[in-house]
């Protein structure tokens, strides 16, 4: 799974993916900053099952366990991008694999969509040119693909195949002809990425006001701050929490710095995290954990819980065997439910918090 951190030139996109991995993307104040898309790793987060959990990959931190997302962050889009205007061409062949966008607004109205600085832009105004971009090319696609098929037996099927790449399915397709038709290619090309591209919008920088009212209201710059924070030890923070535990001395200009973030959370989160994880509900995805010995809820290390898979709804237990190990979904012969201790077939689909041993050959 990809998620993907859009937007126009200049809305603090490189600092919000800093903010979910850490992984130092370069953050400048003018437009095209970014070149080349960044990726990086950020991490859903989900109420612990047990206080001793290992995990082999992701973090605990206190009540909560952070599950592993990879997420890009791809040079901004500007008006005309579907027709290869900017770095149009480059950001469409970028993001268009990622399952779900992350859509980041200066939402202070601080910033046009072309990167300018300004004063009181209205920022619903770049949404919809933005999201107007992506459907225009995914219609470009469609149009010139569907020519080819519209003719010939299972011309949906025949379709995903030719848009396999942009991880649109045969489903989604059958649904947007349903609920869209395909006398208006547009009209049908606007559902289908509604379907298999669901964005949530991060309302940024609003520690400098907003006007937007739309979205999750984000402050990228102090979740940042607080992550830097937390992780060189200086004070405990718990990604999306509202408040922190400082840990050692600071520096007067770290007091000052905290200080802001202080005060701004006594209001509200951040919203980054908040951000992913409702990016990562919109897909369905359920957190899932495989075990060995389902009594102790271990693997043969004796680790307990040391994997947790996000895995697509409708997910069953030989997709979870797969997941593991090919050779594990190969040789697979029955699933047990490590709480209920029943056996589960290959058919079983998987709930959310399952933890679940794959017996096989």
């Amino acid at each position: 799974m990809l998620i993907g951190i859009i937007g126009a030139p200049n809305q603090g996109k490189s600092t919000f993916f800093n903010a979910l991995t850490l992984a130092g993307a370069e953050v400048a104040g003018h437009a095209f900053t970014t070149i080349n898309p960044n990726e990086g790793v950020a991490y859903f987060k989900v109420k612990s099952l047990r206080s001793d959990e290992e995990p082999v990959h992701g973090f605990i931190k206190d009540d909560y366990r952070f599950v592993p997302v990879k997420v890009l962050d791809v040079a901004g889009l500007v008006p005309g991008a579907s027709e290869g205007r900017g770095l149009g061409n480059q950001f469409m062949n970028d993001l268009i694999s990622a399952d779900a966008f992350i859509l980041v607004v200066d939402a202070s109205g601080g910033t046009d969509v072309e990167g300018n600085i300004v004063k009181d832009y209205d920022p619903s105004k770049m949404i919809d040119i933005i999201i107007g971009e992506i459907d225009g090319w995914i219609h470009g696609v469609v149009s010139k693909h569907w020519l080819m098929v519209k003719k010939k037996n299972n011309p949906a099927r025949l379709l995903a195949e030719k848009l396999s790449g942009l991880g649109i399915s045969e489903e989604h397709i059958e649904q947007a002809v349903k609920e869209a038709g395909v006398d208006d290619l547009r009209l049908f090309s606007k559902r289908l990425r509604e379907l298999s591209k669901p964005f949530v919008i991060a309302a940024n920088k609003v520690d400098k006001g907003n006007v937007l009212g739309r979205g999750f209201p984000c402050s990228a710059v102090i979740e940042l701050m607080l992550r830097k924070a937390d992780s060189e030890g200086y004070i405990s923070y718990v990604p999306g929490e509202q408040g922190f535990k400082v840990l050692k001395e600071l520096s007067s200009e770290q007091e000052q710095g905290l200080k802001v973030a202080r005060e701004f959370l006594n209001v509200q989160s951040t919203g980054v995290q908040k951000c992913l994880n409702k990016v990562v509900e919109l897909l369905g995805l359920k957190v899932v954990y495989p075990v060995q010995d389902e009594g102790r809820w271990t693997d043969s290390k004796g680790r307990v819980l040391p994997n947790a898979f996000l895995l697509p709804r409708g997910a069953t237990t030989i997709d979870l065997a797969y997941e593991v190990h090919s050779d594990i979904g190969e040789g697979f012969i029955k699933a047990i439910d490590a709480r209920s201790k029943k056996t589960l077939s290959k058919d079983y689909v998987l709930k959310d918090g399952d933890v679940i041993k794959i017996v096989s050959k």
